[in-house]
């Protein structure tokens, strides 16, 4: 399985700042909590072969408090943080908040030029994620799963252009502070299946 698990909460979610970019906030004290209990759960769910996380510095520590107890490496890979807001970077007003959750309408439904303001289209976007995380699943029925530490926005349009899941579950299927997306990743990009998105049914 893929498990793609949103950090912990940071200083930047608690103010609804729209950070975006390279290193980002820290987590809060919640956050450090909320990573150790996903940690825990996730190891006595499923059967981890390996955990990496984007480079924020919020996915680091998420990874490192959750499952440094259990692997000696837990890399930070290019290509696995969050949507980059563009113009919008760091801005946590009503209008900001607007154009760029707007903007996903296009990436749930898969339309490659749908584009954030100065930020990322979902082509740019999705081929530098498709290309952090495919190496990854490639073994995996034979090794064990994969978890990748990441962002709400960021495992939410993924797995909308990745599986076969309805585009408005995704539009709608708000993603909590370490809550996690598991996938099966057999078959072609795009029909993968969803076993289970945060807390939501998905019958």
């Amino acid at each position: 399985m893929l498990i793609l698990l949103r950090h912990g909460q940071t200083t930047s979610n608690v103010g609804r700042h729209l950070d975006t970019a390279l290193p980002g906030a820290e987590l809060t004290d919640l956050g450090r909590a909320q990573a150790r209990d996903a940690g825990a759960e996730i190891m006595e769910r499923f059967s981890p072969a390996r955990v990496v996380t984007s480079q924020a510095l919020r996915a680091r520590q998420t990874g490192e408090i959750a499952f440094g107890e259990h692997f000696e490496s837990i890399p930070a890979l290019d290509g696995l943080h969050e949507v980059q807001a563009g113009r919008w970077e760091m801005m946590n007003t009503r209008e900001a908040h607007e154009a760029y959750h707007g903007a996903f309408r296009g990436f749930y439904r898969r339309k490659l030029d749908s584009l954030i303001d100065g930020g990322d289209s979902l082509d740019v976007f999705l081929t530098r994620y498709r290309t952090a995380v495919e190496p990854l699943i490639t073994p995996v029925s034979r090794e064990g799963d994969t978890v990748v530490v990441s962002h709400g926005g960021a495992i939410r349009a993924f797995a909308a252009n990745a599986t076969d899941v309805d585009p408005d579950f995704a539009e709608q299927a708000y993603l909590p502070n370490c809550h996690y997306v598991v996938i099966d990743p057999q078959g072609e990009f795009g029909s993968w299946r969803v076993e289970q998105w945060g807390t939501y049914p998905l019958s």
